[in-house]
């Protein structure tokens, strides 16, 4: 991957802005010059993105010819355990190890190769045609694929990144009113945007809103103030985006395969992938048969167009009282109401029920009088047994829910 990015950002004028943000910036240029003064690395180079450009620089920087780039978050736990983790990768394809978001079981060691990143930059460009004179909000972290797929779109479009290294709706409010193009979001942080402000935006060519459920209304309200949303789905494995829904279509939650993506439903409603994109398998496996289905644990529906509707995790439906209950729609159906910012849906094991919906909010309304509110708009079984308050919800370092930290919380 290291001559790739070289190739990409020495491909376009070296004077202009490659990142703006509140720590400074870079320009195609200082990229080069960064890259060009880069000095022979391990196998393997560790990145912890925080928040400073030099940061940023080195996710552009490490990955060589010769050099996997294993990518952490900042301050994570076990550290040394998951640099054991990647290590089982020295030996086979990767250009860089990023780690899965582990929402429901530990995280996963992916590898991406250089022909995945390409691939995934190509199908990005053609489907959502961005290119030099775009700028892509980033305001994910980094660490993760949907945060680190901004920099290198836009190192291969030659676009520019507006990053900002934490999220805070006024500062994202701000950028989206200044000059940029396109953003990505997951539907917590699009809720907080037009929560924060009232207004209109104009000038916005897209708007990937991913990695969680969609509440009912979000997108809709969301285009009525111009923000054109697009749903996108991807993950680790796929090296992000593998369908968003096409610019330019009227609101809905689905979203389209990527050019080059294959997409089927499989075995019990599981979303199977197929494509260039797809990792060739995590850091302790060999290379899975190049055209093999990649399964993934979510469900989901092809649509007449050939648009997927993503339905839910597989591992996360709640079995209680013999009825199925999809915690994502329960999660999307709380999270409409106006006084909800946050929601997580857990099953917790019953005596009586097997298990139990018990959810998590944050916001202004009470327990109550949010039971009463979901009580004409969900099934009986849906209906959560418990409803808790709480300042804020345990999040995985890609900004989900942390199941397995909350169900901890819930029985204690």
């Amino acid at each position: 991957m290291g001559s790739m990015i070289g190739r990409w950002v020495s491909g376009h004028p070296p004077g202009r802005v490659f990142l703006s943000s509140p720590v400074g910036s870079l320009t195609f240029g200082d990229v080069v010059v960064a890259r060009a003064a880069r000095r022979s690395s391990p196998r393997q180079a560790v990145a912890r993105p925080v928040a400073t450009v030099e940061s940023v620089l080195d996710l552009l920087v490490l990955p060589g010819a010769r050099t996997q780039m294993v990518v952490l978050a900042e301050g994570t736990v076990n550290a040394e355990a998951a640099v054991a983790t990647a290590a089982a990768a020295a030996e086979r394809n990767a250009a860089t190890i990023l780690f899965t978001s582990g929402t429901s079981g530990p995280p996963k060691a992916v590898r991406l190769t250089t022909s995945n990143w390409e691939a995934a930059c190509v199908a990005s460009v053609k489907h959502l045609g961005h290119g030099p004179d775009d700028v892509w909000l980033a305001a994910m972290p980094l660490h993760h694929v949907g945060g680190l797929s901004i920099l290198y779109r836009s190192a291969f479009a030659g676009g520019s990144v507006h990053w900002l290294p934490r999220f805070e709706a006024r500062a994202v409010v701000e950028a989206l009113r200044r000059g940029v193009t396109m953003a990505s979001f997951v539907p917590t942080m699009l809720r907080r945007v037009l929560d924060h402000d009232s207004g209109t935006y104009a000038g916005l060519k897209a708007v990937l809103v991913g990695g969680g459920p969609l509440p009912d209304g979000l997108v809709e309200e969301a285009h009525e103030r111009g923000l054109p949303v697009l749903p996108t789905y991807g993950m680790t494995e796929t090296c992000g985006q593998v369908a968003t829904l096409r610019p330019g279509s009227e609101p809905r939650r689905a979203a389209h395969p990527l050019p080059g993506i294959e997409l089927r439903i499989g075995a019990g409603g599981r979303i199977e992938v197929r494509g260039p994109q797809v990792s060739p398998g995590y850091a302790d496996q060999d290379d899975r048969p190049e055209h093999d289905w990649f399964v993934t644990p979510d469900r989901g529906e092809l649509q007449a167009d050939g648009a997927l509707r993503v339905m839910g995790r597989v591992d996360d439906v709640i079995v209680t009282g013999g009825e199925k209950v999809d915690p994502g729609r329960v999660e999307a159906v709380l999270a409409a109401h106006p006084q909800v910012t946050e929601v997580a849906v857990v099953g917790l094991v019953d005596s009586d029920w097997g298990h139990r919906v018990v959810a998590m909010y944050v916001g202004e309304i009470g327990a109550l009088d949010l039971w009463t509110w979901a009580k004409t708009r969900l099934a009986p079984h849906e209906l959560p047994k418990t409803l808790m308050p709480v300042v804020s919800i345990p999040k995985t370092g890609g900004d989900k829910p942390d199941r397995g930290a909350i169900t901890k919380m819930l029985t204690r």
